[in-house]
């Protein structure tokens, strides 16, 4: 009796945890939040195309790389619809936060697909830290293609993990093909992950009829995209984004400058799994420390990301911040690369998903937005780390990765 009541006050106070954490959104939606710093005028560049498509969709479609955005037309197009029925600004604002609360759902599912023997306290606390997360604050606040992107992408892990769970299903295979596809026309950025998903089932099924029904799926899905993207003149989510919107495409394909920082950024969201212990990773093969020199030294000599392009990462603010120069990015990108090249080297899965994520960055600017809250939903679910599950799922190491997200938030409110 006495474990019945402990166990049910504890799944009580969970509850009212995450709907503290839904009221803490609300707070920040009734005071416009902005804790990324470019969700507000993103929006305002959305929200006029979005009253242009109200106006004349045939015109505003065919000549949507005319305008100064790189993000997808179709959410925009969505939000149009209000836009010809007069719907309030404010109004519309909310109910994008409302949808938006589906993102930590899934998340939840997902991690309940994945670790069915945890106590489901555990797994509501490790998706509530999403409503901690930057990115999720403000594109919840100010609508965005990108959370919209993230939730079908995770909608597609959660049918691939039933994939790997259930005997290796074509069903599964097919819904895990589909959303990812779908997630992609909401943010492009999504569409390089096929490429995992593609490898793993080929592995699955070999030469056998699935791999061709999946190939023709792909196809299938992607098709329309391509006969949009190419009939216009200039593919728009290429532009970009920095003061004066000078494009460089010789800077926009510089992998250097993606090596250096997106590596940092990852490293960034693997800190409270390193500090909690909930993932061991021996770092002191001597192979991987010069590995990782080398690649630092070599993209030191490419790399030309500025402070005037904006974003960078944590650590290449930081940089500029106390140095003025790119020399202590240079030491975390090193430290980075190390644990990288470690987890590529447990399992070879982990080198494509760290190789998609670094090319998935197709645009010249490099924001966390762009792996927040991404990288953290990766690490619980398709990255193989040898997660420790008891060091994770406790409520002392729980508490730590909400007040390491607190921290990264309120940095975010003050610059």
């Amino acid at each position: 009796m006495n474990n019945t009541f402990i166990k049910y006050n504890q799944n009580k106070l969970t509850i009212i945890f995450i709907f503290f954490l839904y009221i803490s959104l609300l707070i920040g939606f009734i005071f416009n939040e902005n804790s990324t710093g470019g969700a507000y005028l993103d929006y305002i560049i959305h929200k006029k195309i979005s009253q242009d498509f109200a106006e004349n969709f045939n015109k505003t479609f065919f000549s949507f790389d005319r305008y100064s955005t790189r993000h997808s037309p179709v959410l925009i197009i969505f939000f149009s619809f209000f836009e010809k029925n007069n719907l309030h600004d404010t109004f519309i604002r909310l109910i994008n936060l409302h949808i938006c609360l589906f993102l930590p759902l899934i998340f939840y599912l997902t991690l309940k697909e994945k670790f069915n023997r945890i106590n489901n306290n555990y797994l509501l606390l490790a998706s509530g830290t999403i409503f901690l997360s930057p990115t999720y604050r403000s594109l919840s606040i100010w609508p965005d293609s990108r959370l919209y992107g993230l939730s079908i992408f995770l909608i597609s892990i959660y049918y691939f993990l039933k994939f790997l769970n259930n005997k290796k299903q074509i069903n599964q295979a097919i819904n895990c093909t589909f959303w990812s596809a779908i997630s992609a026309y909401f943010s492009p950025n999504f569409s390089i992950f096929s490429i995992f998903f593609f490898y793993i089932f080929a592995k699955n099924f070999l030469f056998k009829k699935e791999i061709f029904i999946l190939l023709i799926l792909n196809f299938i899905l992607a098709v329309p995209a391509f006969i949009y993207i190419f009939s216009l003149e200039n593919i728009f989510f290429l532009k970009s984004a920095i003061p004066g919107g000078q494009e460089n495409f010789k800077d926009i394909f510089n992998l250097s400058n993606k090596i250096l920082l997106i590596a940092t950024i990852i490293f960034f969201y693997l800190i409270p799994f390193i500090l909690t212990r909930s993932i061991k990773i021996n770092i002191n093969k001597i192979n991987i420390i010069l590995t990782s020199l080398l690649i630092v030294i070599v993209c030191m000599n490419f790399f030309n990301y500025r402070a005037e392009f904006t974003g960078g990462g944590i650590f290449f603010q930081l940089s500029h911040l106390l140095l003025k120069n790119n020399y202590l990015l240079y030491l975390f990108s090193f430290i980075s690369l190390i644990y990288l090249l470690k987890i590529c080297e447990l399992d070879k899965t982990n080198l494509i998903i760290i190789t998609v994520l670094i090319l998935s960055n197709l645009q010249l600017t490099i924001y966390h937005k762009y792996y927040d809250p991404l990288i953290y939903i990766l690490i619980l679910t398709i990255l193989k780390i040898n997660l420790n599950i008891k060091k994770f799922f406790n409520y002392k190491s729980l508490f730590l990765f909400y007040i390491f997200n607190l921290s990264f938030l309120i940095i975010n409110l003050m610059k």
